[in-house]
Order: structure tokens, then sequence, then C-alpha cells
């Protein structure tokens, strides 16, 4: 196809963020809008010219019946991407689907099942894949350079109670979860996708703040391989805040927030890593999956782990922290 024709399910804000990144992939056009609310629609079409004259539905299920789209681009609330995700591609969508990909490890299964009778492509739209220096420290680890992986810890820091309040994002029904499966979810999936690692087991606190949905939470994991790994994040912080860092045998990677990647050797010897070679962009490598010039980058599977390790915190910190064995999730 000369274009790939996009419908978005979703004009809310992050959607309107991301159509600027999709209004640069020159095979892409956006062919239908679709939201519950014309408000939204409306600020779209404010937003982006290009999104002025295109038809608009209130339900993507119309948007479909229409025709005139080859795939859809879901940004909604959490606990309906599942639904809106089977349904594209069983009608023959290619389909992207903004973090987290779902909400239960029983659901990420349904979506990786319709993609695979579909045949079409799947994608999460997890950006961090396409950064120059998470692509650098997973070659490094993939190639056996570095030695095998040791230790990881992760934090994040971020005034998400405070910024979400309010909003659909505490409202369970419709987040399914808190901050470690909304933003937070990034903080997982980079560090499962830039090591190659699997969680073995899950142990975890969690403190609501006095809402509905968890705000800090403190993982434990030991990850298939032997590896440990601890996970922070705290969404009733005073700003955001991110330190990343990864230990092997040979290597160490730290990424300090507006620091950059540093990293050090077995010897002591040390260098900043500067000048990376990056990816593309999240919806330049989805048209050009579907197109035939490359592989999807972050599959379905990558929402598998991020949703099994964190269903797992879940359940560790509704039971006192107990350790969760991650495969008995499914």
């Amino acid at each position: 196809m000369d274009k790939v024709r996009i419908g978005l399910i979703g004009c809310g804000g992050f959607q309107r963020y991301r159509v600027g990144n999709l209004l640069k992939v020159k095979d892409a056009e956006i062919t239908a809008l679709v939201d519950t609310s014309d408000e939204q629609i409306a600020l779209m079409r404010a937003a982006h010219s290009a999104t002025a004259d295109v038809p608009s539905y209130h339900d993507y299920k119309d948007m479909i019946a229409h025709g005139g789209v080859d795939a859809v681009m879901i940004a909604t609330p959490h606990t309906q991407h599942v639904d809106q995700i089977v349904y594209s591609l069983d009608h023959g969508l290619h389909t992207l689907c903004e973090k987290p990909m779902v909400t239960t490890v029983p659901d990420a299964h349904r979506v990786i099942a319709a993609r695979d009778k579909s045949g079409k492509q799947g994608m999460v739209s997890y950006q961090r894949h396409f950064q120059a220096e998470f692509r650098y420290i997973r070659d490094k680890i993939l190639s056996g350079e570095a030695g095998e992986v040791t230790y990881i810890a992760a934090l994040q820091c971020q005034q998400w109670k405070k910024g979400t309040a309010g909003s659909w994002r505490q409202d369970l029904g419709l987040s399914g979860g808190g901050q470690l499966n909304d933003s937070g979810s990034h903080l997982v999936d980079i560090m499962l996708w830039s090591t190659g690692l699997q969680a073995q087991t899950v142990s975890a606190n969690i403190d609501n703040r006095g809402t509905p949905v968890d705000i800090d939470s403190a993982l434990s994991i030991k990850f298939r391989n032997g590896a440990l790994g601890t996970i922070t994040v705290v969404g009733d912080a005073p700003k955001w805040h991110e330190d990343i860092t990864i230990w092997c045998e040979r290597m160490m990677f730290a990424i300090r927030q507006d620091q950059g990647l540093t990293v050090t050797y077995a010897d002591g010897s040390r260098f900043k890593a500067e000048n990376l070679i990056g990816g593309t962009t999240a919806d330049q490598n989805f048209v050009d999956a579907i197109q035939g010039r490359g592989k999807v980058e972050s599959p379905f599977e990558c929402g598998l782990e991020v949703i099994r390790l964190t269903e797992a915190a879940w359940k560790s910190g509704a039971n006192g922290g107990n350790a969760v064995n991650v495969d008995s999730l499914g």
C-alpha cells in the first residue's frame, strides 16, 4: 500500500501528542477519529490541521464498519484496551496500542492469540525501545559482551498522585491499577527488554496513599537467570526523577536523570556513552512493519511480560509482601 490509513481510537491529550510524531511518517495517513467526547475530537482537530476534515465517530466499531482504515492506534483508558485490540484485529486491522497493553495476564494472552489468528501487526507503544542508550545496553547484553546480568535497580519518582487526581487514572474500573502499570509500565518494560530477562518471583509492598490505586510501590525481584533486582515507583513525590542501574559480569550501565548513560568495566574504567545511534520512533516502526520494511520492535509479548511482573506485584502487595511465582499467573 502507498499509504497506511490509520484510525485513531481515543483523541485525548496523549493521543494528540502522539499525532505530532505520526504526522512525520510519510507513508501514514490519518483517516478517522474516534472518541466518546465531542470536545476531545474538537481539540484534536484544533491541534492538528491534518485531522480537520477526517470523519469522526463516537464508537470505534462504527468507524471500523465504515471502512477506510488499514490500522488503528489506541489511546484510551487501560481496561478498554483488550476489547478494542481484539475487535480491531478480528476485523483485519493492524493494531498499535498505548501502554499498558492490558491490565491482566489472561487479557495479554487473549490479544496475542488474536494477533496470531489475524496475521496482522500488533504493537505496544514502548518508545524507549527506540532510544539510543537502551538500544546500546541491549546490544551489549544480548551479544554477550557485558556478560550475565546479575542485578538491576530502577527508581522512578513522579507527582503522579497529584497530577492524576480526579481523572480516570485513579478510577480502578477504568485504569485497572495505579502508577506501577501506568507510567511505571515504561520502567518495568525497559528493564526487561534491555536485559532480555524474565521475572521468576516478585515480592512487593504497596501504598495507595489514600487513593483507590497503587501510588508507591517497592518491588523485589528474582529473575529466571538468578539475577536479583529492585524496582521502586514513588507516585507521591515532589518532582520527576529516574535512576536505572544494570550490573553485569563485565560491565555496569548507569542512567541518571539528566546525565545520560555511564558505562563502567570490571577493571574500574568508565566512560560516558555519547553520540549513540538510536532507532526510529514507535510510529515509524509500526508503519514500516505493516509495509514489510522491518519487524515490530515492541511486540505484544513485551506487554505480556510487563503485566506478568506487575500483576505478581499487585498480588504480593495484597498478601503482605509474600513472594508470588510469576509463572503461576499464566
